[in-house]
């Protein structure tokens, strides 16, 4: 059993190290309390969104992009509703230049490290059984696991966009 396990670490291409050890250090940085510029607010959200959605529609292909991708949307919403009791952040607010003071939280940490363990697990046991790429409930399961963390990652940017300051008032001449 545990040649099983060093065999897959084994032989995982290093570039995929490469890419956990700075989803790692990014969800690290998020611990600490921070300030982010507007324009990165949408910035992770985005991409592990748009890179959990089309690992999991190339990953099944063979089962078609409907169940995929209609499950992705239906974990991105939980992911949303959940956002509603969890809060995250807890605490931001908006800074006179336009970013975003926002308290350090171990929660980006842990969903950055859940979608690459869902892709790396996945990938693995495509690996092993290559014939559930067919498998349309493979696919959703998969999708659905993977749109949860991405609506948290949203909702949260959401939240962060909503503390931003309203503009100043124009002055009548």
């Amino acid at each position: 059993m545990t040649y099983f396990f060093v065999a897959i670490v084994s032989h995982t291409p290093l570039w995929v190290w490469a890419l956990f050890a700075a989803l790692v250090a990014l969800g690290l940085r998020q611990t600490r309390t921070h300030d982010v510029a507007a324009r990165r607010v949408w910035l992770v959200p985005a991409l592990v969104g748009a890179g959990s959605l089309w690992s999991v529609l190339a990953a099944f292909a063979p089962a078609g992009a409907a169940p995929g991708a209609a499950a992705w949307v239906a974990g991105a919403a939980l992911g949303l509703l959940a956002n509603r009791g969890l809060d995250l952040p807890r605490r931001v607010g908006a800074n006179a230049d336009g970013s975003f003071r926002i308290q350090g939280s171990v929660a980006p940490l842990l969903l950055l490290v859940s979608v690459f363990l869902l892709r790396y697990v996945t990938n693995v046991v495509l690996a092993i059984q290559p014939a559930l790429a067919a498998s349309a409930v493979a696919a959703a399961v998969v999708a659905l696991a993977c749109g949860l963390p991405a609506g948290l990652l949203i909702a949260r940017s959401r939240k962060i966009w909503a503390a931003r300051r309203p503009p100043a008032p124009l002055l009548a001449a």
